[in-house]
């Protein structure tokens, strides 16, 4: 699995061509948004999610995630596995460090994604917690290419009629961003690292992970524009009244 999404990495790298300028929003990684309003889908394990962003004041950006959940809430092979479920996260992300240069930008960023969980195994019902603290830092590669990198902190607990557990995945980035065109930004990540899991008097400890494939797009439905931007152009575009003599 680890040497399959190296090379899906690598590939991805090399079929980029350097037509347009790099990625504008970012969802995976650590860019401060451009647009007012950015959404991203994607399928992946242990979830189908779907994020809703949005530009916040000065570094901070914010957004809504839903998860369609089919494995290990966290990451694989940490702790409980769930059959189907249903989560919701918070998301908060603030830019620490943009560093800017002609051709090249690399940010570094803050992210903290609270979350629940409702899910159903079998005839159990199971409820879930999160909290996760994420350090993503990006770097443009590519006229049309973004690198994500850095390291997340997924911490939850499980509560059951059969029994309480928690997981503590420890994970490192590798993914990208691609630019596909102004409104639309493909992207992909696959995180690895050794997690913890506890429960039922105690405790083990083996490699964790997930990934997920999918695309960010924004302003699909016309400009993104403030009524007050539009409403100002279009008095800049009517003709003067001639004076009448």
């Amino acid at each position: 699995m680890t040497a399959r999404a190296i090379g899906v990495f690598a590939l991805v790298l090399a079929m980029a061509s350097p037509a347009l300028a790099g990625p504008a929003n970012s969802t995976i990684g650590a860019k401060k948004l451009e647009q007012d309003m950015v959404h991203s889908g994607g399928v992946g394990y242990p979830s189908i999610m779907y994020e809703w962003w949005n530009k916040g004041k000065k570094n901070m950006d914010w957004g809504l995630s839903g998860e369609l959940v089919y494995g290990d809430w966290l990451a694989a092979h940490t702790g409980r596995y769930i059959k189907v479920g249903f989560g919701i996260d918070g998301m908060l992300r603030w830019n620490i460090l943009s560093n800017k240069k002609p051709k090249v930008q690399n940010d570094f960023a803050i992210l903290a994604k609270p979350g629940i969980l409702i899910a159903g195994n079998g005839s159990a019902f199971t409820f879930g917690i999160k909290g996760e603290l994420g350090l993503p830092f990006t770097i443009d590669v590519h006229e049309r290419v973004t690198v994500v990198t850095g390291g997340f902190l997924p911490i939850g607990g499980y509560f059951s009629s059969t029994g309480n557990s928690g997981e503590v995945p420890i994970l490192i980035r590798m993914g990208v961003e691609i630019m596909a065109n102004e409104n639309v930004a493909p992207w992909f990540f696959f995180d690895l690292g050794p997690g913890i899991a506890f429960g039922g008097g105690g405790s083990n400890t083996s490699f964790a992970w997930r990934l997920g494939a999918g695309t960010a797009f924004w302003g699909v439905l016309g400009k993104n524009k403030n009524k007050s931007d539009s409403s100002a152009t279009a008095s800049s575009e009517e003709p003067a009244e001639e004076p009448i003599e």
